[in-house]
């Protein structure tokens, strides 16, 4: 049997309270039936603990479950075998789960070392648990308009349970979306471009903008016309340098009285006084650009080493992706002779053990070490590149108070040298004459600066605006283009389900149900509805039927086209729900059994009866015991 990925299957569950067992049973692949002999026996509750120990989010607690400890699940991600760890707890929700990347029974020996702690969802840059199972099952993260799409939203479509009602395919939850169910629909069946809900929500964020940059350069221009009708940019340089030039003359001209006064002696100890303290501002201004300097230059260091590390985390990422396949390539190589005495090597007939030296083969280890060499190294890269951005802040900060401080001690430095070379006592009348013109220079110079300020802000928002319209008439061209990519696809995946949904009716009891075909069969993830043949009106248990029959075409559908993600898992607690007879429950679980055997790719599929058949009540197809009211699921007496 081949297995193709994502995939995921749960090996062993383990419910613990007080420190002991109170469930604690194998499961197997293909078809595994969790029965009772009448209702109330605790199926669906150990159905709920699938779905928590998963990564489930249970809001409502049954009393059994609520009072035990913890769930610890082994599973098999893509191959690798990791144990997952949830502690129980009937308040609040959200629980966080620990992970360790190997088997239960060493996860259990290790009681500290190996396990990794993650929130149930992401908070800033520490990794939530869902991004650490979409890592393992190789899963792409998709956001939606209000979350990214979590683990706990994947087994929504992977459950079926009692209380959502049967007219539903998603578990129900309070505050649902039709665009997340969507979004859950369209990853799992594969036909998800990963390209368009990201660029959906950036073509929402470049809207905004567009219209914030056209609202704004239309009531700046409003504003500049109301104050002056005529207002032009285009002579502010001419007008700039014409001021001056002006200026400039002036300047020159109190610099040539100043000189006359300076050859005469004219001093004063006021003079004197303020070159001092120039010299002390000066002085402290140069010594603060050196410490800065110091700074940005150890800044930089530390940035080309963490780019150096973060080079090198990224090349680490590839050399395990590189040893993984190579491993994968060379496992089925075979020595016809001994390499070392050149004897024929006898042939091995356990597929589990090496061909030349006898010794038993741990794929799931090698698999589980992989997992977790890449969720390290990924966990470091994410750290090393979040500190990055952090240094590039404080260097261009830093940069930004150098140039300022260089701006200060130039001014310092201009005014020292004037008052340096010309002590000045009481100014005369033409000096003071045109030190106020100057005045009047630089006020003109000024308004010239603000006007330019203005000129500037205009030109930048118009540019801004048509950047923004030629990225968002890009976004759209290429979200088109994208979506209709992605409807072709999804007509092709989405026929597969529906062919599959009608074969498995077709194998139904006679009922209400008439008669169906590929195009009878139409579901919406969105609406979470499905409906067969037009209608929606049939019993509660043909209804019931229809449901479990669609999730079982995903199950299959996944086995028969490896286009689609989903992970070949699906947990039915319904399948006798709304009034359903003996016999058709018999057929439907023979159903699900024949469906199974027919196929040759790794799946699982777990349900509950209380009314199992005699003919499947063996250990191939059967988890645990056959539960009664004396000995029910949990054991927590």
């Amino acid at each position: 049997m081949i297995r193709r990925d994502p995939s995921l299957r749960l090996i062993r569950l383990l419910v613990t309270k007080s420190g002991k067992a109170a469930y604690d049973e194998k499961f197997h692949l293909g078809v595994n039936m969790i029965r009772s002999d009448g209702n109330s026996r605790g199926k669906s509750t150990i159905a709920d603990l699938i779905f928590f120990a998963l990564g489930g989010n249970l809001t409502e607690w049954k009393d059994e479950a609520g009072i035990c400890d913890q769930t610890l699940a082994e599973v098999a991600l893509n191959g690798a075998i990791v144990t997952l760890r949830r502690e129980i707890s009937v308040t609040g929700d959200q629980h966080p789960m620990w992970v360790f990347f190997g088997p239960l029974e060493d996860a259990n020996v290790n009681v500290v070392d190996g396990w990794m702690k993650f929130p149930y969802a992401r908070f800033g840059d520490r990794l939530g648990y869902s991004q650490v199972l979409f890592t393992a099952l190789a899963m792409p993260e998709v956001p939606s308009d209000d979350a990214n799409i979590t683990m706990h939203q994947l087994l929504r479509l992977m459950y079926v349970d009692q209380i959502t009602p049967v007219n539903q395919l998603f578990r129900m939850e309070e505050r649902d979306a039709p665009n997340r169910r969507q979004a859950v629909g369209d990853l799992l069946c594969g036909v998800l471009d990963a390209r368009i809900y990201p660029s959906q929500i950036k073509a929402r964020q470049l809207d905004r903008e567009y219209s914030d940059a056209t609202g704004q350069l239309s009531a700046l221009l409003r504003v500049l016309r109301r104050v002056d009708e005529s207002v032009d940019f285009s002579d502010l340089i001419s007008k700039t340098t014409e001021v001056e030039e002006r200026r400039q003359q002036v300047l020159e001209e109190i610099e040539s009285l100043r000189a006359i006064r300076y050859e005469k002696g004219n001093t004063d100890e006021e003079s004197s006084a303020v070159l001092d303290a120039l010299r002390r501002d000066l002085d402290k201004v140069s010594r603060d650009i050196v410490t800065a300097q110091r700074e940005i230059d150890r800044v930089t260091l530390a940035m080309e080493d963490s780019a150096l590390l973060v080079a090198d985390l990224e090349r680490n990422l590839k050399q395990i992706d590189q040893s993984q396949a190579t491993g994968e390539l060379l496992a089925p190589f075979v020595f016809s002779f001994c390499p070392s005495c050149m004897s024929p090597v006898d042939p091995t007939t356990d597929e589990h053990s090496c061909h030349l030296c006898k010794k038993g083969l741990d794929e799931s280890y090698r698999q589980s070490r992989y997992a977790r060499l890449r969720n390290e190294v990924e966990m470091q890269l994410r750290e090393s590149q979040t500190l990055q951005v952090g240094r590039e802040k404080d260097r261009a900060a830093l940069s930004e108070r150098l140039a300022g401080m260089r701006r200060i001690r130039n001014l310092l430095s201009n005014e020292l040298l004037d008052r340096s070379r010309h002590y000045l006592t009481d100014a005369d009348s033409k000096i003071e004459e045109l030190t106020r013109s100057v005045g009047y220079l630089d006020r003109e110079l000024v308004d010239l600066e603000r006007e330019r300020r203005l000129a500037q802000e205009v030109t930048e928002l118009a540019d801004k605006k048509a950047r923004l319209n030629d990225d968002l008439t890009k976004l759209r061209r290429d979200i088109d283009q994208w979506i209709s990519a992605k409807e072709r696809r999804q007509a092709s995946i989405y026929g597969l389900i529906s062919r599959l949904t009608a074969e498995i009716l077709a194998d139904d009891l006679p009922s209400d149900i008439e008669p169906v075909d590929e195009d009878g069969v139409r579901f919406d993830f969105a609406d979470n509805d499905i409906v067969i043949n037009n209608k929606r009106g049939y019993s509660a248990s043909s209804r019931t039927i229809i449901k479990n029959a669609f999730h079982l075409a995903l199950v299959f559908a996944s086995c028969l086209d490896e286009r689609l993600k989903y992970p070949r898992f699906a947990l039915l607690d319904n399948i006798e729900d709304k009034g359903m007879t003996p016999e058709r429950s018999h057929n439907f679980q023979r159903l699900i059994v024949d469906w199974s055997v027919d196929m040759d790719v790794e799946h699982q599929i777990i349900f509950t009866t209380s009314m199992p058949d005699e003919t499947l009540d063996n250990s191939k197809y059967t988890v645990g015991p056959k539960y009664s009211e004396t000995n029910m699921s949990l054991n927590i007496a």
